[in-house]
């Protein structure tokens, strides 16, 4: 398992190498195949608007939730959650586009270019 990052950021269960996605513009260092449509739609539109994501953190076990800060009712518990990066883009204008997403529950920008986004239900950006 991967350790904590400062922020209480990604650390999952099955973490993985790095690996680019076949679309060539998300490369995944966390699993892929727990991460819903809605989700996979979000990070789709992010390649399209502003090039390269790359995911960090998606499904989490309790422990791995546990030791990565994050909430007891994470939505990575369930595989409703995704933190990423998108290198080279404004910070500001990858929140202001998420904060336009109707496929955005949760939105949280940890700083340094870390974000994480949710499928709940929407809540006060």
């Amino acid at each position: 398992m991967s350790p904590p990052s400062r922020l209480g950021g990604p650390v999952n269960e099955r973490p993985s190498a790095p690996r680019q996605s076949l679309s060539g513009g998300i490369t995944w260092q966390a699993s892929a195949g727990c991460v819903p449509g809605q989700l996979q739609g979000v990070l789709s539109g992010l390649v399209s608007n502003f090039g390269n994501v790359r995911v960090t953190s998606t499904c989490r076990s309790q422990a791995s939730n546990r030791a990565a800060g994050g909430a007891s009712k994470s939505y990575h518990l369930s595989g409703e959650a995704i933190d990423f990066r998108v290198p080279g883009a404004s910070s500001g204008a990858v929140y202001a586009y998420l904060s336009n997403s109707g496929s955005v529950g949760g939105l949280k920008h940890y700083g340094g270019g870390l974000f994480h986004v949710d499928t709940g239900p929407r809540r006060p950006m």
